[in-house]
């Protein structure tokens, strides 16, 4: 048999040694910083989302068919009175001595009656109409402001559209 030529046994060389952290490199601890702090950005991020939309359904304007339930108006005029011109100055003067006011339930408003005579006459007027409309959904009643217009289209016991945002009338119209 024919032997192999073996190579004598070498010392192997030395290994060298691993190399030691730098002292300056950061110590992982095991906490999770980085992983908390994303999922806590996240959770933020989803709160500030559900509560936005829920503030948007809130405060979104809805468009809702009611009845008019009730009417009235008010119209003044303030009464001035002719007076002398003080001393020393010439013709005469018209001063606001009061304020004539009419309101009513109706579906007809009117000005008060001025008092008869030549030293009376009409000074400012001013008008303001409001509207109680309910829906078939709520006994809740609500009142808003409506313009001379849209106050001689509205009957009471007639339909309406009125928009609500947030609990609040916005608007009152007549339906079509």
């Amino acid at each position: 048999m024919i032997k192999p030529d073996i190579a004598p046994a070498t010392p192997a060389a030395p290994q060298p040694a691993s190399p030691q952290p730098a002292a300056s490199a950061p110590v992982d601890t095991g906490f999770p910083l980085k992983s908390l702090l994303l999922a806590a950005s996240g959770m933020l991020l989803l709160i500030v989302a559900v509560f936005s939309g829920l503030l948007y359904y809130a405060t979104r304007p809805q468009t809702m068919p009611m009845t008019v339930v009730g009417l009235t108006w008010e119209r003044a005029i303030q009464l001035e009175q002719r007076q002398p011109a003080p001393p020393g100055e010439t013709g005469e003067r018209w001063v606001a001595v009061r304020e004539l006011t009419e309101s009513d339930a109706t579906p007809n408003p009117r000005w008060p009656e001025l008092p008869p005579g030549p030293d009376y006459r009409a000074g400012k007027r001013s008008e303001r109409y409001l509207a109680r409309v309910r829906s078939a959904k709520s006994p809740k009643v609500y009142e808003h402001p409506v313009s001379a217009d849209v106050f001689s289209r509205l009957r009471v016991g007639g339909p309406c559209q009125v928009v609500i945002r947030s609990g609040l009338v916005e608007d009152v119209t007549p339906a079509p």
